[in-house]
């Protein structure tokens, strides 16, 4: 998912021009963060200055137009903006001289028509909305609202998707280029965000995150959706890559104060990748939950040299991009498991390839890890009634296509069934190993913890 040049000698600059949330939890702090995580360059212009914390809004400074004015000008004079988003512009007297500043310099806005905070307190003032549509919209490059602010915008009640797409056709007649409503204020256990060029509807669904507020989700989609624009993403695309981030940002959330979460923009998080339907998504999501979980008891000695990798396939799989697994490995840091790397579909060769394997014989076995060979591991294994079967590496003929696969068959033929547990001794240059296989990664999960449980007690 992630589009960064973190490795580039030039950094693409984007512009955040909005107000200063004191928690860090939205405003130009999440802006930046959102900047951070994609590789680019972070500038702003400080619209107001609010004192707020996770649970309110005490209290809100205007910053003079006079400077804010002076920043997006001295900006421009220096640097070439990829991109630009606007946030707070709180009244119209600021929207008139952003909207001013923005025409100057030939920059079109993501423009996010922050109207709320997460903890319900104003954050603009009346006659803002009508400024916004008269000044701002009409030279903007896409507009991300929200329910409230698309309902504010419009007129219109909003109540189902067919309302959502009417609102997104009256807002693009006000001028923008493109239109985002996310549906986050809609009921349901699905979130489905509306995108409209004038042409064509498309939607984004994502599971609903339950209990959380996610302060600042709306300042960091708009923010990863400027900086994605400003890595040459087509508007669509950037949608698409920014929903996800966001999603894994608020799943990681947490709680810095006594009111709202936050979203986590660490870089080390696993964020969805683009997938085509939600099939592919609950695969993904019970992977990535049982790999997580495995690497918090995983000990050091399980793990191979080559590492490890923990796949599961779709049903019905019949080739390796339709096996999500780790883009990487798990591999050994001190005396606990690592994960290096992604989980994405088509990322496992090996692993994927047994596990195919084995669905060819029993469809409803879809999950597997390798784990390091050792003998007393395979005798814990029999003291716990798992079955074992076994291939030859010396066995295999030449006209074998492929190690994994060929072994997998023959330990199956072998067994008469899918067994629990896959080993082989290695051959020349290739390392002995052990594979659990499973219906699912939290049945595997299940057989790795009684196995380390066996092993270590």
């Amino acid at each position: 998912v992630r589009t960064v040049c973190d490795g580039c000698m030039e950094k693409k600059i984007t512009l955040s021009i909005a107000g200063s949330d004191s928690s860090a939890g939205a405003g130009i702090q999440a802006d930046l963060k959102s900047f951070s995580y994609l590789g680019v360059h972070g500038t702003t212009a400080i619209t107001c200055v609010t004192a707020q914390n996770t649970k309110q809004v005490r209290f809100i400074y205007k910053v003079p137009a006079a400077i804010i004015e002076a920043q997006i000008e001295t900006l421009c004079d220096d640097m070439a903006i990829a991109a630009v988003k606007t946030g707070m512009l709180y009244d119209e007297e600021i929207v008139r001289v952003v909207a001013h500043q923005l025409k100057k310099h030939h920059l079109r806005p993501v423009v996010d028509p922050v109207m709320v905070a997460t903890s319900g307190d104003a954050l603009s003032q009346q006659g803002f909305v009508a400024s916004l549509k008269k000044e701002l919209l009409a030279s903007s490059l896409m507009v991300t609202a929200n329910i409230p602010e698309a309902v504010a915008l419009t007129n219109q009640n909003i109540s189902s998707m067919n309302d959502v797409e009417d609102a997104a056709r009256a807002i693009f007649d006000l001028g923008p280029e493109s239109v985002l409503i996310k549906g986050g204020h809609l009921q349901g256990e699905m979130v489905t965000d509306l995108f409209y060029d004038g042409v064509q509807f498309h939607r984004f669904i994502l599971p609903r995150i339950p209990g959380k507020k996610a302060h600042g989700s709306g300042c960091t989609l708009s923010a990863l959706i400027t900086g994605l624009l400003a890595l040459g993403e087509p508007p669509v695309d950037a949608v698409r890559k920014a929903k996800s981030i966001v999603w894994g940002m608020i799943n990681a959330g947490y709680s810095p104060g006594k009111g709202a979460d936050v979203l986590n923009h660490s870089s080390l998080l696993q964020i969805p990748p683009v997938l085509q339907n939600q099939e592919q998504f609950d695969v993904w999501l019970q992977l990535k939950n049982a790999v997580e979980t495995f690497v918090s008891f995983l000990p050091a000695g399980f793990i191979p040299e080559v590492g490890m990798n923990m796949v599961y396939a779709l049903p019905h799989a019949t080739k390796r991009s339709d096996v999500c697994g780790i883009e990487g490995r798990i591999t050994r840091y001190k005396e606990h498991g690592l994960l290096c790397g992604n989980l994405e579909f088509g990322a496992s060769k090996h692993v994927a390839s047994i596990i195919l394997a084995a669905m060819s014989s029993d469809p409803h076995i879809r999950s597997a890890v390798n784990i390091r060979y050792a003998e007393t591991t395979l005798q814990v294994c029999r003291k716990l009634g798992f079955s074992l079967a076994s291939f030859d590496r010396r066995e295999e003929p030449a006209t074998a296509s492929s190690t994994m696969e060929w072994g997998t068959k023959h330990a199956i033929v072998s067994a008469g069934f899918v067994p629990d547990i896959i080993s082989d001794t290695g051959g020349v240059g290739k390392e002995p190993m052990i594979r659990v296989l499973g219906k699912n990664p939290q049945d595997v999960l299940i057989k790795m913890k009684k196995i380390v449980d066996v092993s270590y007690s």
